[in-house]
């Protein structure tokens, strides 16, 4: 038997497992991580850490936090690298894995919290997000944080001053992603304070102590990046990145249904069961007689329906909430205790079947490879063994009412799944997401003194893998034909698409171009 002062120990071991393992091991794939990876390597290369710039210009889509835990990991390691500017994700995801571990035993039980904290290690978005060069998993473990501390106050569960705490961590969450940081905080405890209709949460949130704390915390960086780019930073942060992709969106416009298609696949595999689990609390309102579950629904969708409003929707938004939906895994799992028959007989059945269904789609995978593309069977082969195995043992585990032995096979499936894309699915990938082998191509070929631009394109590949600080892009072909019409000896990045729109550019121009095997970009050169 696991001692419960064993638990956090065991989640810090399997996260780093998850998050970790041949983290740095695959090149950055666009359109994010490219990005971020050139604004550390150029804040690096100046020794620069107030102004993040990105291709010349001040970025300011995003605040500093992300990128100075990446240039103290790049520091400590002497370079910039794929494993130093995605250590801040893999980091801030074990951080949301032990603050749901102590959100759940503090609020539930510790065996609901290492239950929750488990299914949220092991469920696909936060897989992916921790293992990718994203901001997003840092700010959720601040978010997280800040939720923790505030709820011990207004709970109970301290003397008042987990509040003050809570104040820092928002003042961290607003330096890694911007004011939805202290937003999504002051909304959750809003709509708590309605449903229980408790004013005194007012005074319990010590506001004449915590704003000063969050002043404090968030001020600094950006008064000195205010006087560093003339005011510019903040006004472009605020209206561009808040107001503008909030209210008229940025790209990513979607039907106000959209979260209910995508969070269940980012919950998988646990979405199997967190059907069943909202079954089984019905009807809802004897259930919500808990103040714990009260505060994890008003959570749950406060943070949904204020991403639903959103213009702008992206998948990964609701990465904040599905701590919330660990924990109804968790109780579920908790409430079945440890008979054989606590899980009746058709719930076992559908689950039994969902992994069934994995486990037979699997097998197919080898065969549509070999079908579609010869090539990727043998990447996939361990991958397909994995799910296929380990898919008909949480089915027979199920079956069999073996809710423990269920629940341990689908970390083990999960865990090798990752090894298995990690080893061999990535590298495989690499032929057609990497810009690597191109870049070092332009490097060769394009001399540092001669000027080199870019087509239509602001993914920032070739900025970070062929150290240019700076590649003009050339958005149109009138601006190409002015370009040649100078005379000037030069560059020009474009993909095969776009070649037909620029008559005015030769194919004979072309002295490298790229094959592997997605839309291929060519290196042009004109000269006086």
């Amino acid at each position: 038997m696991i001692r419960q002062n064993h638990f956090p120990l065991i989640l810090v071991i399997l996260s780093s497992l998850l998050f970790f393992f041949a983290l740095g091991s695959r090149d950055f794939w666009a359109p994010v991580e490219p990005r971020y990876a050139e604004i550390v390597r150029v804040m690096f290369a100046k020794g620069e850490w107030i102004v993040p710039t990105v291709n010349g210009g001040i970025y300011t889509d995003k605040p500093i936090l992300f990128f100075w835990l990446a240039l103290i990991a790049s520091n400590l390691c002497g370079s910039v690298s794929e494993w130093t500017v995605r250590f801040p994700a893999a980091l801030g995801g074990v951080g949301l894995i032990l603050s749901t571990y102590f959100f759940g035993r503090d609020f539930f039980t510790p065996r609901i919290g290492v239950v929750a904290a488990t299914v949220l290690a092991t469920s696909m978005r936060v897989i992916w997000e921790a293992r990718w060069a994203h901001v997003d998993m840092v700010f959720c473990c601040w978010l997280l944080l800040s939720i923790y501390f505030a709820a011990r106050t207004f709970l109970g569960k301290d003397r008042g001053y987990g509040i003050l705490v809570a104040y820092a961590f928002m003042g961290l969450a607003v330096l890694t992603k911007g004011l939805i940081g202290v937003v999504l905080p002051g909304l959750v405890f809003g709509a708590f304070m309605l449903v229980r209709r408790d004013w005194r949460m007012i005074a319990a949130a010590k506001l004449h102590l915590g704003i000063p704390i969050f002043l404090l915390i968030t001020v600094p960086w950006i008064y000195l990046v205010q006087q560093a780019t003339d005011g510019r930073w903040l006004s472009e942060f605020i209206y561009i990145h808040h107001v503008q992709r909030y209210t008229a969106g940025a790209g990513h416009r979607q039907p106000v249904y959209y979260y209910l298609t995508t969070l269940p696949a980012d919950f998988l595999p646990w979405t199997v069961f967190a059907v069943p689990a909202l079954i089984a609390r019905w009807p809802y309102r004897p259930a919500l007689q808990d103040v714990s579950s009260q505060l994890c629904l008003c959570w749950f969708l406060t943070i949904l329906l204020f991403f639903t409003i959103a213009a702008t929707k992206r998948e990964l938004y609701l990465l904040p909430l599905l701590p919330t939906a660990a924990l109804l895994v968790a109780c579920y799992w908790d409430s079945l205790g440890h008979e054989r028959d606590a899980l009746g007989g058709y719930l076992s059945w559908f689950m039994a079947g969902c992994f069934t269904l994995l486990a037979l789609g699997a097998l197919l995978v080898p065969a549509a490879a070999w079908w579609l593309r010869p090539d990727a069977l043998l990447p996939l082969l361990p991958a397909t063994l994995v799910l296929t195995i380990g898919g008909a043992l949480v089915a027979a585990y199920l079956l069999l009412r073996e809710l423990r032995r269920a629940m341990a096979a689908i970390v083990a499936l999960m865990t090798l799944s990752i090894f298995a894309a990690a080893l061999w699915i990535f590298p495989y990938l690499e032929n057609f997401k990497s810009p690597r082998p191109f870049a070092l191509e332009i490097k060769r070929f394009v001399p540092v003194t001669v000027p080199l631009y870019i087509y239509a394109d602001t993914m920032h590949d070739f900025n970070y893998y062929a150290e240019r600080e700076v590649i003009p892009v050339v958005n149109s072909p009138a601006v190409v034909e002015k370009l040649l019409k100078t005379g000037q000896s030069g560059f020009l990045l474009v993909r095969e698409r776009d070649f037909v729109r620029l008559p005015m550019l030769s194919r004979t121009w072309i002295i490298a171009s790229e094959g592997n095997g997605r839309m291929p970009w060519h290196l042009v050169e004109f000269k006086r």
